[in-house]
């Protein structure tokens, strides 16, 4: 692998004290050598490859990317983040994504929105009830979710122009994205189109999922699953405007546990709550 790529990481790893050859954007022996030192340092898979867990790490270490590249670490968690959220800031995240759901214990609240934008963080929306098989995806399920986020959001205060991004978590087919899981997006789209407030809508799941969602213009934002194993994961990841990591994780003194998230653009609809 050569380019602006990987000099960004030759460059990010000479602060590290990790390599001290040319930054030449060629991913040779030296640079495998100095990967290798950063990931044993910090505890990681010590393989010299660059995958998400690396990579996540190398975010929270202040690693910039290239040139017209952007990257910001952020994470996910299914508890209020309330009362961690100056742990949260103090671990170095950007942003803190949160449910949307018809199930009570998993739904950001107002007071946890005004917690974490006091903390200086953002908040991604993700609506999300059961989404791991085929048959919680029609055009029924979509209007029904797209009204209860919409409610959920107002109550919360979110702002217009922000994104509701709608969870997929499973591994479907390309006729199973084309099918019911567009006809859910295309049902969330209509009700979106007519609502008070206008939120972007945003699309989580895997690579496919997030082509063909995005393509056929039924979400502007997309977050790639943690599934490194699902269809088009490694093709569509540049592409992400989120993506997930693997594994889990335990912060704020292990009482909290979180999924690493990559911002990869300046807006991927994320929002703060004024009081």
């Amino acid at each position: 692998m050569t380019g602006s790529d990987v000099s960004a990481w030759q460059q990010f790893l000479t602060a590290q004290n990790a390599f001290r050859d040319t930054v030449d954007g060629v991913y040779g022996p030296l640079t495998v050598q100095g990967t290798i030192a950063y990931q044993t340092a910090k505890g990681l898979t010590a393989d010299g490859i660059v995958g998400t867990g690396t990579y996540s790490r190398a975010v929270l270490d202040g690693f910039q990317a290239a040139p017209g590249r952007v990257t910001a670490p952020g994470m996910d968690a299914m508890l209020d983040c309330a009362p961690f959220a100056s742990g949260i800031a103090s671990a170095g995240m950007k942003f803190v994504a949160r449910y949307y759901s018809k199930f009570p214990q998993k739904i950001m609240t107002r007071q946890e929105a005004l917690a974490l934008s006091t903390a200086g963080l953002q908040m991604v929306a993700v609506y999300q009830d059961s989404s791991n098989a085929i048959q919680f995806f029609s055009t029924q399920l979509g209007n029904q979710c797209a009204t209860r986020a919409l409610q959920i959001a107002a109550g919360i205060g979110q702002p217009a122009g922000s994104a509701i991004y709608f969870a997929t978590d499973f591994d479907p087919t390309s006729d199973q994205v084309t099918g019911p899981i567009s006809d859910y997006f295309r049902a969330i789209a209509q009700v979106f189109a007519v609502a008070p407030t206008r939120y972007a809508v945003g699309v989580y799941g895997s690579g496919l999922t997030c082509r063909i969602i995005r393509d056929s213009s039924l979400a502007t934002f997309t977050w790639l699953s943690q599934s490194t194993g699902f269809t088009e994961s490694l093709e569509f990841r540049p592409q992400a405007h989120l993506v997930q990591v693997f594994p889990s994780r335990n912060i704020c003194n292990g009482q909290l546990s979180i999924d690493d998230d990559i911002a990869q653009a300046d807006n991927f609809g994320a929002f703060t709550v004024a009081p």
